[in-house]
């Protein structure tokens, strides 16, 4: 008898066979992981990596809030969650306005598409910021109660907002579908945006923005927010 013992062979996959990704694991176990950053945002490192998380978003375990950030199905996500992911985006001097900072204040109530964008206004003096991709710049006299500071990003306010909305969102209708839903989810009357715009002597577009407005006000009231 020979000395040898024979082990039968590893197939080998023949070449140019396409390999499927791994399924990802119970996303209770990837998130219990003691690699897995705190918080409730759940990242691609935090459940083994990109292809597993967008398994996971496709099949609705997790709802992706913007960009690479998601939370698990269900999760209440704050204003004070989605400016948070804003503040190392914003450049220096500038602050979140339009559609921007209706989609820190109301979420999906602002639209599907809301956090793509980054729309921006910054002080009449200062150096304006360059962005990339859709997002919007605008000079603004922006007062101190225009402003309001949430997880170390400066938003406007829910007010000042839905001003910025008519004046400078492409799309008149666009404009006044989403200053609808800021004042509906933010308990804001139209009327009040209108007296506000009317307060800002310098600011230009006025006339686009009350025929905003109005639309606006004639449209059906907003669903609630979501998350």
């Amino acid at each position: 008898m020979s000395p040898f013992v024979v082990l039968p062979a590893t197939p080998v996959p023949p070449t140019g066979a396409r390999r499927r990704p791994p399924a990802p694991g119970r996303l209770g176990d990837l998130l219990a992981a003691p690699s897995r950053s705190p918080g409730p945002l759940v990242r691609p490192a935090d459940v083994g990596g990109r292809a597993a998380w967008d398994v996971l978003v496709r099949d609705g375990a997790l709802e992706a809030v913007r960009d690479d950030a998601a939370v698990v199905a269900g999760t209440v996500v704050t204003p004070l969650l989605r400016a948070a992911l804003l503040a190392g985006s914003l450049p220096a001097g500038a602050v979140a306005a339009g559609r921007t900072a209706a989609w820190v204040h109301v979420g999906r109530a602002a639209g599907p598409r809301a956090a793509d964008p980054l729309d921006v206004a910054y002080a009449a003096g200062g150096h304006r910021p360059e962005l990339w991709g859709a997002g919007l710049v605008w000079q603004a006299p922006l007062l101190r109660g225009d402003v309001v500071e949430l997880a170390g990003a400066r938003v406007t306010t829910p007010l000042r907002t839905v001003v910025d909305v008519a004046l400078h969102v492409p799309v008149e209708e666009d404009a006044a579908r989403l200053a609808r839903a800021v004042a509906d989810s933010c308990s804001l009357t139209l009327p009040d945006a209108a007296a506000l715009l009317e307060r800002r002597a310098r600011v230009v577009g006025r006339p686009r923005a009350r025929r905003v407005l109005a639309r606006a006000t004639a449209l059906r009231a907003a669903p609630a927010a979501l998350p």
